[in-house]
């Protein structure tokens, strides 16, 4: 989960029913402001749910409320139900301050992903709870299989070319690979929290593309 800036809605579209958030001009905006990733995991959804970060619970000032709604993938959105009604708002403050985000690779199989709690507020603390059953799983059979797609097949990928690039830096800085981490880096990017905590684990290379970080 990264900063998101949502975009304000034009002059004379309002939100009223669930098919002016799901089509048209509204969902495009939406797609676009999450730059067409789920909010939760960033990864790229191959089924696309407009999430509700507050749960609605049948308020339909909240249901229709353009800063409530998200784009998520089908995983998360199943997994955070109603359950998790306080997660951090990526709208309203930086989760990178919030969240540090980690893996573990062994034998070529991404076995865990860390969520460290960086805060101890409540949101923080129900956002890293989701987010560890997100890419760790624990509930289910079925999730844990789904987990496990979503850490070696999506994530896990992203994660080693992020790797080959910062290699190909250290040992040719002049090749343009500074570009590539930084297009990676940037909070558009797949998975974009991972890369950014790399880069900023490295106290050289934190100093280098600080201005990406900020």
């Amino acid at each position: 989960m990264v900063r998101l800036n949502k975009s304000q809605l034009p002059p004379g579209v309002t939100i009223n029913s669930e098919s002016d958030y799901r089509k048209g001009q509204v969902f495009s905006i939406l797609v676009s402001d999450c730059h067409s990733k789920c909010y939760i995991c960033e990864g790229k959804p191959t089924t696309i749910n407009v999430e509700h970060r507050v749960p609605h619970r049948g308020d339909l000032t909240l249901k229709f409320d353009w800063s409530n709604l998200f784009i998520a993938c089908g995983h998360c959105n199943n997994i955070k139900l109603t359950k998790y009604d306080d997660i951090i708002d990526p709208t309203q403050y930086d989760p990178e301050k919030h969240i540090a985000l980690s893996i573990e690779i062994t034998d070529d199989i991404m076995e865990q992903v860390y969520v460290e709690s960086l805060t101890t507020d409540e949101s923080t603390l129900m956002t890293a709870k989701l987010l560890r059953l997100v890419y760790n799983g624990g509930s289910t059979d079925i999730k844990e299989i789904e987990c496990s797609n979503l850490r070696n097949s999506h994530l896990m990928p992203e994660i080693r070319l992020f790797y080959q690039y910062v290699r190909n830096y250290r040992d040719e800085p002049y090749l343009g690979y500074d570009n590539k981490i930084r297009k990676e880096m940037d909070r558009s990017s797949m998975f974009a929290a991972f890369k950014r905590k790399i880069i900023r684990d490295d106290p050289e290379l934190s100093k280098t593309f600080a201005d990406v970080l900020r």
